[in-house]
């Protein structure tokens, strides 16, 4: 089935000034707000024209915002997701699909697509996300930027809509990983940290950095360049890891998903792009006593990872299998297979930290195409700021 998309130069739904705190660690920093978190006053789309919150405004401001609005941030308006936040791409058939500054021909990565581009173009300074299976991290990635999905419900989620509450996490996208820190430091409720390399076992997925392009190589031999000549962590059966991890999230994400939606899918039969569609209605064919098995397939898989966190330890891992995908390529019906190995290869990679529960930060690395690559690393649950630190540590490294 066709979808026609609009390529927009605003990322924005709408342009909402709101003066934070006069004092606070986030004083003179702009915040660019996903539109599925509640502003007071304002209304709360989701993506989608139908969206019975975008024809009222909001009578409470979400959690996640006001945290940030009383540390001193000013909010600049509400950005474009992608319809219910159920894509990576980044496209929205209601709103347009924001234009990626850094690579105008490529996806702009979602859902969390207009805060992302909102900060790459100087828009904003702290990009409010949400990341369910990579809206924060692949977006941040394609964008050039830092980006930290946390430990699972560790950040408030009041006042923001769920898709899959089980997987469901805050995020925040920046330019610059020291405002990465202040930023998610303000939403744990705790001081930031300093840019440090934590005294740990850090290893490098190596086997992750193969799957689909050859340049995503490269990014080891930058790793023992700049960073250093961490071990080789062998992950096991690539292939493996990637159809497990892709269908296990499947199952745990559609039943929450269709659980949280299907009614009203079923009642209202919404304007929904045909990709996002299809995913519900294989959503709606998930069964409740699918869910423990898939979660103990991907718990085998992943046992090499889980094992070196378990001692405390850091992965390195790539935040995609390749770059964001050409537009050309997503209407190219002869790229059709191709497409779907590199969406099973993406989620593959992007739903380890969801089903583990971990949290992962997504650090832009050198390149020397203009085509944004990047590195992750992921932490036990709770190493949140020692991530951050690390960050401002290996940004400083790298240059970037």
């Amino acid at each position: 089935m066709s979808q026609t998309y609009q390529i927009v130069d605003d990322p924005f739904v709408l342009h909402e000034t709101r003066e934070g705190a006069s004092k606070g660690p986030l004083v003179g920093l702009r915040l660019a707000v996903k539109d599925l978190f509640d502003v007071e006053g304002l209304p709360t789309s989701c993506g989608l024209f139908d969206w019975p919150g975008g024809k009222i405004p909001a009578v409470k401001t979400a959690r996640a915002v006001q945290d940030l609005l009383d540390a001193g941030a000013t909010m600049v308006g509400k950005t474009i997701t992608e319809q219910l936040a159920a894509s990576l791409v980044g496209q929205n058939i209601d709103y347009g699909t924001p234009r990626n500054p850094v690579t105008p021909d490529r996806v702009p990565g979602g859902s969390s697509s207009g805060s992302a581009v909102a900060v790459a173009r100087g828009l904003a300074d702290l990009g409010l996300g949400t990341d369910t299976g990579g809206s924060v991290r692949i977006p941040a990635l394609y964008n050039n930027l830092f980006g930290l999905r946390p430990t699972h419900g560790r950040i408030s989620a009041q006042g923001c809509m769920d898709l899959s509450a089980p997987l469901d996490t805050v995020g925040l996208m920046t330019r610059d990983a020291r405002s990465l820190a202040l930023g998610m430091s303000v939403l744990f409720g705790e001081p930031a940290p300093v840019a440090a390399v934590p005294d740990a076992e850090i290893v490098v997925a190596t086997d992750l950095f193969t799957p689909l392009e050859p340049r995503m190589q490269e990014l080891v031999a930058v790793i023992a360049e700049h960073l250093g000549r961490f071990p080789s962590l062998d992950v096991g059966d690539v292939g493996a890891l990637f159809d497990v991890g892709y269908e296990s999230f499947g199952v745990v994400q559609g039943l929450a998903a269709w659980a949280e939606h299907g009614a009203w899918i079923e009642r209202e039969q919404p304007r929904l792009a045909p990709d996002i569609l299809a995913r519900f209605h294989l959503a709606k064919t998930r069964r409740p006593e699918q869910e423990a098995p898939a979660r103990e397939r991907a718990a085998a898989v992943y046992r090499p990872l889980t094992d070196v966190l378990n001692r405390g330890g850091f992965i390195i891992m790539p935040t995609a299998p390749a770059a964001a995908q050409k537009f050309t390529e997503l209407s190219d019906p002869v790229a059709l297979e191709t497409r779907e190995i590199t969406r099973k290869q993406l989620l593959g990679l992007t739903s380890i930290s969801p089903l583990l529960g971990t949290p992962q930060i997504q650090i832009p690395m050198p390149n020397t195409d203009g085509v944004p690559r990047g590195i992750t690393v992921m932490g036990a649950p709770g190493s949140d700021s020692v991530l951050l630190g690390l960050a401002q540590a290996w940004a400083a490294t790298l240059g970037v």
